[in-house]
């Protein structure tokens, strides 16, 4: 069964369900309501980063951006002797990671299917002790969580090489997560709804737009996402991103608008 789900959106868990048991009722219990649940040759893993779990625990679970790496633990008292850990870590079942950031929310970033790098059994944390899983997330298409430093090298056909500097908050997925949940994830410039258009796979998809692009920016900076952060689809962006400096955008609502009344 193929999952639509798009990398950089948000689902709650209702909505994992519903992809894997349509017309069945959300259960009131049991491991749906946790951190994770195996469903499906899946591993899906609800995690909550700088925040307690959803059955009060709390384990560092951390992400770096600059590298691509999450560090999961599981539940109290879990290890890698568990069925679980053990169909994981023999590629039995593929891991799907969800995160939030604030636990006041019922809704998770997907970050997608994930590599593991490694584990540890025995970490210990104020719940109690448990395994911890070092993941790698997968590049997106579009580029979203690239495990990328700063400093990036593309070799062009003629082989010249290009070296490009990359903002690494650019691609910090907790910041664009916070954008959306603050503005929404229409596009700001022309109204454009990814979930009215595409239903589930489009929910709370769009891409973000730096007001101050980070390629005008003078060294590295901190990002407000409430304020310095912008939801914009696609081909807004890239009209944004058609002149340097970047147009602002009013320069494409007026483009809008001027085109619009040019055929009416």
């Amino acid at each position: 069964m193929a999952l639509m789900f798009s990398t950089g959106s948000f689902y709650s868990r209702v909505d994992v369900w519903n992809q894997v048991r349509p017309g069945e009722d959300f259960p009131v219990d049991g491991d749906w309501l946790t951190g994770y649940v195996e469903e499906a040759a899946r591993l899906f893993i609800f995690a909550e980063v700088e925040a307690e779990g959803a059955d009060r625990s709390f384990f560092a679970n951390t992400f770096d951006p600059a590298t691509g790496q999450f560090q999961w633990c599981g539940k109290p008292n879990s290890h890698s002797a568990q069925p679980v850990f053990e169909n994981l870590f023999q590629g039995q079942v593929t891991p799907h990671l969800f995160v939030r950031w604030s636990d006041g929310s019922e809704f998770f970033c997907y970050l997608g299917e994930v590599n593991i790098d490694g584990y540890e059994d025995n970490i210990g944390s104020r719940s109690g002790r448990a395994i911890k899983v070092i993941f790698s997330v997968i590049q997106s298409e579009a580029g979203l969580f690239a495990p990328l430093g700063d400093r990036v090298s593309l070799d062009r056909l003629e082989g010249e090489k290009l070296v490009v500097q990359v903002n690494r908050y650019e691609r910090d997925p907790r910041l664009r997560a916070l954008c959306l949940l603050k503005h929404g994830s229409n596009c700001k410039i022309c109204g454009f709804d990814f979930e009215k258009v595409y239903g589930l796979l489009g929910r709370g998809f769009c891409h973000v737009h730096h007001l101050e692009p980070l390629s005008e920016v003078k060294g590295p900076h901190l990002v407000d996402p409430n304020i310095d952060l912008i939801p914009v689809c696609p081909n807004c962006h890239a009209m944004l991103h058609s002149r340097t400096p970047a147009l602002s955008l009013a320069d494409i609502r007026a483009a809008i608008k001027r085109s619009s009344t040019s055929v009416e």
